[in-house]
């Protein structure tokens, strides 16, 4: 009996042991990928391949090469030969960890459409246009049927674009960079870097296919938009009817980029009235603010020159409730408010004082 009992206490230490080696090796492991990431970030791309392969030989013996957890780790070392300027070994690397994810997670999601959209693009870095293009259509056939208009999706569109421009078929690069394009322009923006960056591969196909004409106006858009970002303007969304307050919640990110645009420009600004709108109907209306305008702040409605205070009133109040995701504010909070409205108010009174004395000097 005794010796069962040692047996036991035996076996049960082993386990123990066996749990704190096993805890300790996966910390070990999340500790290279922290270093891996820091390294590609200080672009030591050599250091960071060397780090992410201890990483991988450690999950690899907890997890086997089947486990999503290997499967992700494995497939973002592509990257790293990718940055490194090897993209046959990127490619090599990336083909084998979407084999790895289709045969034991999924073919059909989108990650799996992610793995060959990054194949394609290093495929394609590696002049291997045709397999690269066919990677593009099959990560693009999967990922539509997920039903995302998303900027996901106009990444694929564009390498779409490209892998079918580089294989002669221009025509067919446009299709896709339009759709790209339109699907950014929705998301970002026609003055975002992101929408003004891409139309140059516009321009560029439309040349490819002899269309001199739209490949002049692509240009010359692309100077008038990049003018006007310079000069400050900014995408607000256009005025809608909020009828209700789940519309009104729909719509909280349009929402906080007028009252963003609103609180950091002067009264003066272009845009401010379109802002100013957007602001006052969304929050009247709105389930998730509920602001308490007393009779201080009220007064401000009484004249043209101080309205536009109440808004920054409004707009404040709105920033904090979407900021903290509360509806009705306490006493900090409401302090918060009044900071903002006071930084509001600052620039734009010495704007006024300015404007007075150019009427003044009149």
């Amino acid at each position: 009996m005794k010796r069962i009992l040692l047996t036991i206490a035996a076996m049960m230490l082993f386990l123990s042991a066996w749990c704190q080696t096993d805890e300790f090796t996966r910390q070990q492991a999340d500790k290279l990928d922290s270093v891996t990431v820091k390294l590609m970030n200080q672009k030591r791309y050599e250091d960071a391949i060397k780090t992410k392969e201890r990483e991988l030989a450690i999950l690899k013996a907890l997890y086997g090469e089947k486990d999503t957890t290997y499967i992700k780790q494995f497939a973002f070392s592509a990257k790293l030969y990718y940055r490194n300027e090897q993209p046959d070994m990127a490619a090599k690397i990336i083909e084998q960890a979407a084999q790895l994810y289709a045969d034991n997670v999924s073919n059909s999601d989108a990650l799996y459409a992610f793995y060959l959209d990054n194949l394609s693009l290093y495929q394609s870095s590696n002049n291997e246009y045709d397999k690269a293009k066919e990677n593009s259509r099959k990560a693009l056939t999967i990922y539509e049927k997920l039903g995302q208009q998303d900027f996901d999706l106009a990444i694929i569109l564009m390498h779409m674009a490209e892998t079918s421009h580089y294989c002669g078929e221009s025509q067919e690069a446009l299709k896709y960079e339009i759709r790209s394009l339109n699907i950014i322009k929705k998301l970002c923006g026609e003055h975002s870097d992101e929408y003004i960056g891409e139309l140059p591969f516009l321009q560029k196909y439309y040349q490819a296919v002899n269309d001199e004409k739209n490949a002049q106006r692509v240009g010359e858009k692309i100077e008038k938009l990049q003018k006007e970002k310079d000069d400050g303007f900014v995408d607000l969304p256009e005025l809608i009817e909020f009828k209700s307050a789940e519309l009104c919640h729909e719509h909280n990110d349009d929402a906080l980029k007028c009252i963003q645009y609103y609180l950091t420009h002067t009264i003066r600004a272009s845009q401010m009235e379109q802002a100013a709108q957007y602001i006052m109907a969304w929050s009247i209306a709105s389930g998730d603010v509920n602001i308490v305008i007393g009779e201080e702040v009220g007064s401000l409605a009484s004249s043209k020159e101080s309205m536009p205070y109440l808004v920054g009133f409004m707009a404040a109040y709105s920033y904090v409730c979407l900021r903290d995701n509360v509806k009705d504010l306490n006493e900090a909070q409401l302090m918060d408010v009044f900071d903002i409205l006071l930084q509001f108010y600052e620039p734009n009174r010495f704007t006024e004082q300015q404007a007075h004395q150019n009427t003044d000097n009149k």
